[in-house]
């Protein structure tokens, strides 16, 4: 079965009517989450504060602050994920060498 026949068959199924209610509410949960729900005044003061209401730009304003404060954070995450991804296939290609000698220092420091 292709991938777009697999698409097919949940949408006519109705699972999807079951899932996106599900999704949404899961995404509720995660917004009001206690690490998320801080970070809601900054990014809103971030993205309209200093604009006057009365201003014909503050759409403009607005909407370009938003998209940079999203751009921001998904460059960062983007090169967190590369660094951490390319930190990981080093360790990966030294484990060996990295497990002895640690093993070891855990064996002197248990004597010790």
């Amino acid at each position: 079965m292709s991938i777009g026949g697999y698409f097919a068959e949940t949408v006519n199924s109705g699972a999807l009517l079951i899932a996106a209610p599900l999704a949404m509410i899961a995404g509720i949960v995660s917004f009001v989450s206690p690490c998320i729900l801080p970070l809601v005044p900054g990014y809103l003061g971030y993205v309209s504060g200093l604009t006057n209401p009365t201003s014909p730009d503050n759409r403009r304003r607005v909407l370009a602050g938003v998209g940079l404060f999203i751009l921001g954070f998904a460059a960062v995450f983007t090169l967190y994920g590369a660094a951490f991804g390319t930190l990981g296939g080093w360790l990966v290609r030294w484990q060996d060498p990295m497990i002895r000698t640690l093993g070891l220092l855990v064996i002197l420091m248990g004597l010790v």
